[in-house]
């Protein structure tokens, strides 16, 4: 089901992402002409290192499930006495035998469907990617911002009304970037903040059971150390476009007062007033406080969870060689 879900947030934001690209294009071309070339490919290194990591990590934990799955499957197969054409045909009528059970099997389409299923779990992965790269993106343009107001922090060099008139105007377009990017990302932050809490939760609790199998125990640290890389590079990136966003505050601050004018003092009160930041619809802010909060939340949902599993331990499990174990019953 949720593998569902990811998969329509990212059809809705392919529908958006036209324009959203052409205003980033936008947005570059701007900051290209004022930086006299020296921002030519720094944006590409950063982009390309994220998203190699990311999804990277996603592949080798989805991976590392297949691998616990096809040990746990031939182990139970060969516990229970279960007759086998093959394990790969066994393999198929064990997951796929709402496929299985109407047409004959194929070799060619269980590998239609295991592409199918890795596609899809790395939709998960595409979701906390747009959030980082987006927000690298935009951080990068920030921070041309505040490598060009950062001279002036001294005081020895004053700038003119003209010059902080186009920062200021920039800071402006940035500003509507984060909110037209936040409109079409509100959704997938949502859904990325509340998969990672609760799989969080979820793969701390496998861990802690001592029944599993050497390839099941690893499958669930692998799933728990790429849910902590992905959560930390989300929140990591989201806030460091907030931080780079309000950095000229402090720079500005230490201006005398004979080198102010009316766009520097415009230019503070916007910087003092406006919150850029992404938010799931408005009901929180991927700030460094944001990072706190939901080490709190995991901390808290542990212990009640820990609690609950201790109290309801073996209720609901599937006896060994149960025919319940296969998907077709």
């Amino acid at each position: 089901m949720d593998t569902v879900i990811s998969t329509s947030l990212l059809v809705m934001l392919a529908r958006k992402w036209h324009k959203l690209a052409v205003h980033f294009d936008e947005i570059h071309k701007i900051f290209s002409a004022v930086s006299d070339g020296k921002m030519k490919n720094g944006i590409h290194l950063p982009i390309r290192i994220a998203a190699g990591v990311l999804l990277t990590c996603g592949f080798l934990q989805h991976m590392s499930s297949k691998t616990a799955d096809l040990y746990n499957q031939y182990r139970e197969a060969e516990y229970c006495g279960w007759e086998m054409q093959n394990f790969s045909h066994y393999f198929a009528s064990r997951n796929y035998s709402f496929i299985f059970k109407h047409i004959r099997y194929n070799i060619l389409i269980l590998l239609f469907f295991e592409f199918a299923s890795t596609a899809l779990t790395m939709s998960w992965s595409c979701h906390d990617l747009m959030i980082i790269l987006t927000s690298i993106g935009i951080t990068f343009y920030f921070r041309q911002i505040v490598e060009r107001v950062q001279p002036f922090k001294s005081g020895v060099m004053i700038a003119n009304e003209k010059f902080w008139m186009e920062i200021r105007s920039h800071y402006v377009l940035l500003c509507e970037l984060v909110k037209e990017t936040n409109g079409s990302l509100s959704l997938i932050i949502i859904h990325s903040c509340g998969k990672n809490l609760y799989l969080l939760c979820y793969e701390l609790i496998n861990i802690s059971r001592k029944d599993e199998s050497i390839f099941s125990f690893v499958h669930h640290w692998c799933s728990l150390i790429n849910l902590i890389i992905q959560t930390v590079m989300v929140f990591y990136s989201a806030s460091m476009m907030h931080e780079t966003a309000k950095a000229p505050l402090t720079i500005c601050s230490r201006i005398p007062n004979f080198g102010w004018c009316s766009e520097l003092e415009r230019y503070i009160g916007q910087l003092k007033s406006d919150r850029v930041a992404y938010t799931g619809m408005g009901f929180f802010h991927l700030t460094k406080r944001s990072i706190l909060a939901m080490a709190g939340s995991v901390v808290t949902y542990e212990l009640v969870m820990l609690k609950f599993a201790e109290d309801t331990e073996g209720v609901g499990d599937v006896k060994p060689c149960s025919n319940l174990a296969f998907s077709k019953d």
